[in-house]
């Protein structure tokens, strides 16, 4: 260790490229090794370990390795996210899918109820995004039950999303009629309104675990720049379970880079990565 740089072996890399994909099903390549020496020394000097080797053990052997994990995870993930991001597919929720929801529910009258999941919300930027749409397309009308669901494994980011307060540059994009009707600028930046975080549930979950705890199912979800992390396999288990999750006739937004991993037959493409469920 020089000038308090911590090395990590190739041996050691791997060690931790295996333990990183068992948690989260991140696959990181060999190319990534200088990111995990970056964002895990943060914990190496918090724990005043000397190097790598003794993280692994910590890891692997200490009473508090499970929460060792979390901050594991936190640290690894990345969590670049911004207000409204992918402008189109909000564009589509606020004026053709939530009209035509409304529309349907009030000519067959079908339960008034809307259940979106944001998987990978990061700081909340995208959940709060949504339910800021809703708000815009529901304006005037009363008597939905409307909840959005936003996860992710990041504990860190979740508290962030929780609190609803961002600085100004993070609500750079967000419209100016949007930032005085549902946000409060106050001293520590700009808070978001009671009445859009009220619709907002966050939770702590891993997209790689057998189970879910939310029995669903969903008429939206939301996976946007987060199955590009994974590896083939774990990306096409991930879509089965979305498909698993959306009701007959749900829709799921995509990230733009992402794809349906061989599920064409059920999904339909509507557009700019937004697919409906057949």
């Amino acid at each position: 260790m020089l000038a308090n740089k911590f090395e990590l072996s190739d041996e050691e890399f791997e060690q931790f490229r295996r333990i990183i994909y068992r948690s989260t099903g991140i696959h990181l390549s060999k190319k990534k090794k200088t990111l995990v020496i970056s964002r895990l020394s943060r914990r190496l000097k918090a724990l005043n370990l000397t190097d790598f080797s003794q993280y692994y053990r910590y890891l692997k052997e200490s009473h508090n390795s499970s929460d060792e994990l979390v901050h594991m995870i936190n640290r690894i993930t990345t969590n670049k996210t911004e207000f409204f991001r992918e402008r189109s597919h909000f564009d589509f929720l606020r004026e053709d899918l939530l009209p035509h929801m409304i529309k349907k529910a009030d000519k067959s009258g079908m339960a008034r109820r809307l259940r979106i999941w944001s998987a990978g919300c990061s700081t909340g930027e995208e959940p709060y995004s949504i339910a800021i749409t809703i708000q815009e397309a529901f304006r005037g009308i009363q008597g939905w039950d409307i909840k959005i669901l936003a996860t992710d494994v990041d504990t860190e980011v979740l508290r962030k999303g929780i609190t609803g307060v961002y600085s100004p540059n993070r609500v750079v994009d967000v419209p100016s009629e949007y930032l005085k009707r549902y946000f409060e600028r106050q001293d520590d930046g700009y808070h978001v309104k009671e009445g859009i975080k009220s619709m907002v549930v966050f939770r702590r979950l891993n997209l790689i675990r057998e189970i879910y705890p939310m029995k669903g199912p969903f008429d939206i979800i939301f996976c946007r720049n987060v199955i590009i992390y994974f590896d083939k396999d774990t990306k096409k288990r991930l879509m089965e379970r979305f498909y698993q999750y959306l009701k007959d006739g749900g829709f799921i937004f995509m990230g733009h880079s992402e794809s349906l991993m061989d599920m064409k037959d059920r999904f339909r493409y509507i557009k700019n990565t937004i697919y409906k469920k057949v």
